[in-house]
């Protein structure tokens, strides 16, 4: 009796350790693939951001250098007074649209539904991708929303005050009209509104260059992970 006891207490156990073995190898198999999936998820994490880094780096280095040069000429009195229309034209458009800084989330999205950023296990390197995807991202679309409404206000004043140019593709104005260049010059709002557009450009390019330091430094982390 004793033996068939002892022979089932050992089957049991071999049993149970059978089960905890099985278990231990579905945990396993479970960590390696969660293991993969951030891997995986990083590597196109740190590609986004090397594609955000030019979208940056030309707002910064070209984009907002060439606007500044059509606000201060689009300003000045005898500039707007004596330009020629082609030059006049393309300092309107430069100086009445948005910024157009879109950065990509989507990879981010993506690891934060899926829970997959909060088992990022490098403290480091997870506070560093919540901090600039949920705080730096965030403010700077605030900015660029804040900035294409602020422009929408202005294409109210400018349908309302000047005769707009029925030739060109993009919207412009009537430079053959007498009152056009008069009006640039001496409407206070549509004035208020380029000092407006202008400055929000400034914070714009300040931030960018911030939040690129950022970006650079993630990839930095991200490509010694690998």
């Amino acid at each position: 009796m004793k033996n068939i006891i002892a022979r089932g207490g050992v089957e049991f156990i071999a049993v149970l350790l059978g089960i905890s073995g099985s278990l231990w190898i579905d945990n396993n198999k479970d960590l390696k693939e969660l293991n993969y999936q951030i891997e995986r998820s990083l590597h196109a994490l740190s590609e986004t951001l090397k594609s955000d880094k030019k979208v940056l780096e030309k707002y910064i280095n070209i984009d907002f250098k060439k606007k500044i040069v059509h606000f201060e000429y689009i300003q000045n009195d005898d500039s707007v007074k004596y330009s020629s229309d082609t030059r006049l034209r393309k300092a309107f458009e430069n100086t009445t649209t948005n910024a157009g800084i879109r950065l990509d989330n989507t990879i981010f999205n993506s690891l934060e539904s899926l829970g997959l950023i909060y088992k990022i296990e490098d403290d480091s390197l997870r506070n560093g991708i919540l901090n600039l995807y949920q705080k730096r991202y965030v403010f700077l679309k605030e900015i660029t929303d804040y900035h294409l409404h602020t422009i929408q206000q202005m294409d109210e004043v400018i349908l309302e005050n000047f005769v707009m140019s029925k030739e060109t593709r993009m919207w412009n104005l009537d430079y053959s009209n007498n009152m056009t260049r008069k009006i640039i010059i001496e409407n206070q709002l549509f004035q208020n509104y380029l000092a407006a557009n202008k400055s929000t450009h400034s914070i714009l390019e300040f931030l960018c260059k911030s939040i690129l330091k950022d970006v650079n430094k993630l990839i930095d982390q991200l490509n010694s992970e690998n």
